[in-house]
């Protein structure tokens, strides 16, 4: 399959996907999602890669799930509950795919990683961050729902609430201190050190960073980490399906004035809260 939306290489046993949609802060379209599937599913058939650098090109990690308008299509509450719930549900089989890979995959955080990118970003095993990334929900500001719900997992129940109910969005060094990633360092050294952390885990045995990351798995899906994603699937298809002010807002904005217009005003309404 040759990919439009994503660069993938392996070098030293490294597989390095890079999220590659610059112009739009690598946001994840249809096109991207499926390229993305199709390329977990090849990694982990594919023996001469034992670790995975995930990372976004530009400026950008990524900047979540594309909410551009695209011509005629109906907005997201236009749309029958089954038919979304559909959707969210392959976007998310489609990140659990890193779950349950049996390589262990490394966050490049090198800028925004926002919303759903948000998300992936925190189902890899190990994120590591540049002192530039920022990191957050703020699509909750405009009526829709985290789509995969891992953020409590991460940083527990208090700040989860905080930053799931508020969409405010964290510094690298921020999130670092609450624990949704393991480190921030300069810029210029993130995929240098991305890189010595994977020739570290190239160097034990295989079956035990197999087995090892499937024990620390089951750790959380024994206590309903799996369960929590699809039991949020139906709440989330009946929140991003309910017909609100503040969506309908932001989608008339986004529709006249473009999607930039859109989000200034979403933002515009917590500058002064901040």
């Amino acid at each position: 399959m040759e990919y439009k939306n994503l660069v993938f290489k392996v070098k030293g046993g490294i597989g390095y996907v890079t999220l590659n949609r610059p112009d739009k802060l690598n946001s994840l379209n249809t096109e991207l999602m499926d390229e993305l599937r199709h390329v977990l599913d090849m990694i982990e058939a594919d023996p001469k890669v034992k670790v995975v650098i995930l990372t976004g090109s530009g400026r950008a990690f990524s900047a979540g799930f594309d909410i551009s308008a695209k011509g005629d299509e109906p907005e997201i509450y236009e749309r029958s509950a089954d038919e979304w719930r559909s959707v969210l549900k392959r976007n998310i089989d489609t990140f659990l795919k890193i779950w349950h890979s049996g390589k262990p995959y490394i966050a490049a955080i090198n800028g925004y990683a926002l919303a759903g990118a948000c998300e992936l970003a925190q189902l890899c095993d190990i994120k590591i961050a540049s002192e530039r990334a920022v990191l957050g929900e703020p699509e909750i500001r405009f009526g829709t729902g985290p789509p995969v719900l891992i953020t409590p997992f991460s940083v527990g129940l208090s700040k989860a609430k905080e930053l799931l109910l508020t969409g405010e969005m964290l510094s690298a060094q921020e999130a670092e201190r609450v624990g949704m990633i393991n480190r921030v360092v300069p810029h210029d050294q993130l995929i240098a050190e991305c890189e010595k952390t994977a020739r570290k885990l190239i160097k034990i045995a295989q079956v035990g960073v197999k087995f090892n990351k499937a024990s620390i798995n089951r750790a959380f899906e024994n206590m309903g980490f799996l369960n929590t994603i699809y039991q949020n699937l139906e709440l989330v298809t009946l929140f991003d399906t309910s017909r609100t002010e503040e969506q309908e807002t932001f989608n008339q904005i986004r529709k006249e004035k473009g999607l930039r217009a859109a989000l200034d005003w979403r933002d515009a309404l917590f500058k002064e809260e901040e």
